[in-house]
């Protein structure tokens, strides 16, 4: 027990210590859109760091041969405040589409806020005005990370919540392919409900092979969402401990 709280205060210091590094030149950087690539690197750099620092072993599944030059859009399993950064582990610059309630955090919120795009999903108007950003920024050449289910759903783990349509209905309108990601471990290393205690344990992500659309229909919208939704949520089940 007291080694297990020792490094609990340990992982927590390697986020805040890496954290209060970078932040100000994140934040010096922001409000320029020429420098977002180079601030979405640091924000990878910073989450690389708490991990090799917090010891937390990391093993990336590739499914497929990442293509540096094609745009892609990322979907995700969300069960746990971990998986934003181990998200922004993904080797090309991304836009994370997410919950405006973290924009209210000091310091980062100002950061995220700029520098991503944020959505209130009870509030028609504000999906509407994130649908919007986000096809700017893939006009802009970036790629978008999404955690379709709206939120952590760590109360019905491994199963997942149904996936909204923003995601799948970007990658339809912008013919772009959808990588499926799923990290089944996050959950077992920081619980929504428990965020004070970080377990050690190996962090693994897959990429799944992308998948691109096929038609540009609402029959075509729901086939992709429930394929996508189909890959992450078996992967899940198969990772689940006994």
């Amino acid at each position: 027990m007291i080694l297990r709280r020792l490094y609990s205060f340990w992982a927590i210091f390697s986020i805040v210590f890496f954290f209060a590094i970078l932040i100000i030149p994140l934040i010096l950087m922001v409000p320029f859109r020429g420098l977002h690539k180079v601030a979405l690197k640091i924000n990878c750099i910073w989450a690389w760091c708490f991990l090799k620092m917090a010891f937390i072993p990391v093993k990336i599944d590739w499914r497929f041969t990442l293509d540096k030059t094609q745009q892609y859009i990322l979907c995700a399993n969300h069960f746990s405040y971990l998986d934003i950064p181990i998200l922004g582990l993904f080797p090309l610059a991304f836009k994370f589409v997410g919950k405006s309630s973290l924009a209210r955090i000091p310091l980062f919120g100002y950061m995220y806020r700029t520098l991503h795009i944020t959505v209130n999903r009870s509030s028609y108007r504000s999906r509407a005005q994130s649908l919007v950003k986000a096809r700017d920024q893939i006009k802009n050449g970036f790629n978008l990370g999404f955690f379709p289910e709206g939120g952590i759903r760590m109360e019905h783990y491994p199963n997942m919540k149904e996936f909204k349509d923003g995601a799948f209905r970007l990658a339809i309108e912008n013919n772009l392919p959808i990588i499926p990601v799923t990290m089944p471990d996050n959950y077992r290393i920081l619980r929504d409900d428990d965020i004070i205690n970080i377990r050690w344990r190996k962090c693994r992500i897959i990429y799944h092979e992308p998948i691109w659309p096929d038609g540009s229909d609402d029959e075509a919208l729901k086939k992709l969402k429930d394929e996508v939704f189909r890959v992450i949520q078996t992967e899940l089940i198969k990772s689940k401990p006994e």
